[in-house]
C-alpha cells in the first residue's frame, strides 16, 4: 500500500511546491496591477489640473471679449446719438447769386469824336444747398 502512495505523495509534493511560485506570480501581477493604477492616477490628476487651468484662460479670454463687445455697442449707440443730432442741426443754405454784365461800346463818329455807351444785364439765381455735407443712408446696426 506504501507504493501505491508513494505516487499520490509525489504528485502531492510537487503541486504544493509549486504553488509558492504561483503566488510570487500572482504578487507581480498585483503589483504591476497597482503600477498600472497609479499611473493612471497620476495621469488623470494632470489631465485635471490641465482643464482646469485651459478653462481659467479660456474664461478670462470670453470675459475680455464680452467687455469689449460692451464697449463697442456703447460707442455704436453714442455714434446713433451724434449722427442723429448732426442731421437735427443740418440747415439749407440758401444762396443768391447776382450777375452783373456789363457792355462798353465806344463809337467814332466822321470827325473823330468817340461816344461811349454803357449797358448793364442784371441776372439773379439761387442756389440751395445743404451745409456742403453730403448725407449718406447707411445705417448697417439698427
Amino acid at each position: 500500500m506504501i507504493m501505491k502512495s508513494i505516487p499520490y505523495l509525489l504528485i502531492f509534493f510537487l503541486f504544493s511546491c509549486d504553488n509558492n511560485q504561483l503566488n510570487n506570480d500572482f504578487n507581480l501581477i498585483d503589483n504591476n496591477a497597482d503600477s498600472i493604477i497609479i499611473k493612471s492616477n497620476k495621469s488623470i490628476l494632470v489631465s485635471d489640473t490641465l482643464n482646469k487651468i485651459s478653462d481659467s484662460i479660456t474664461t478670462t479670454k470670453v470675459n475680455k471679449v464680452i467687455k469689449e463687445i460692451h464697449y463697442l455697442t456703447k460707442y455704436v449707440n453714442v455714434l446713433k446719438i451724434e449722427k442723429n443730432n448732426l442731421t437735427k442741426e443740418l440747415k439749407y443754405s440758401k444762396e443768391n447769386v447776382r450777375i452783373d454784365t456789363v457792355f462798353v461800346e465806344t463809337k467814332k463818329s466822321f470827325w473823330g469824336k468817340t461816344k461811349t455807351t454803357i449797358n448793364t444785364k442784371t441776372d439773379t439765381s439761387s442756389n440751395q444747398a445743404i451745409d456742403s455735407i453730403v448725407i449718406r443712408s447707411v445705417d448697417t446696426i439698427k
